[in-house]
């Protein structure tokens, strides 16, 4: 015959079951994680699209990152409604977007400050005045 150990009388039963769930809730939660910082290339979309007004899609594509005199300065292509279009953003906080600049000069920035590398990137030499090309 099998024999089972005496078992708590109910009101019992149920204080003890009710203490471990009430210390169960008492137990502090940990504190949430701090946000994570944005990144370089984060903060270059979201100013981009703050500075083009974007109401629609918008897809960002070849990013890269760089610095003149220790400033950081992100380069990349966004497409809005089917059309590509360069940007550079340079400290987090200027915005510059080929749609509104003048014709030449998003390709004059480009070819200054979108070197991949950065300021240790060995600038490509210059052609000799005899040479054309």
């Amino acid at each position: 015959m099998i024999r089972f150990a005496p078992a708590l009388p109910l009101p019992l039963l149920l204080l003890a079951a009710c203490g471990r769930e009430q210390a169960q809730d008492n137990q502090a939660a940990p504190p949430p994680a701090p946000p994570a910082p944005e990144g370089d290339v984060a903060a270059a979309e979201r100013l981009v699209r703050q500075r083009i007004g974007a109401t629609d899609a918008v897809r960002f594509s070849g990013a890269t990152r760089s610095a003149s005199g220790g400033v950081p300065i992100v380069c990349g292509i966004f497409e809005q409604g089917g059309v590509r279009h360069r940007y550079i953003v340079v400290d987090r906080d200027q915005a510059f977007v080929e749609p509104r600049m003048r014709a030449g000069e998003m390709d004059r920035a480009v070819a200054e400050f979108c070197r991949e590398g950065g300021d240790d990137a060995a600038r490509p030499p210059l052609p000799d005045p005899g040479e054309k090309g």
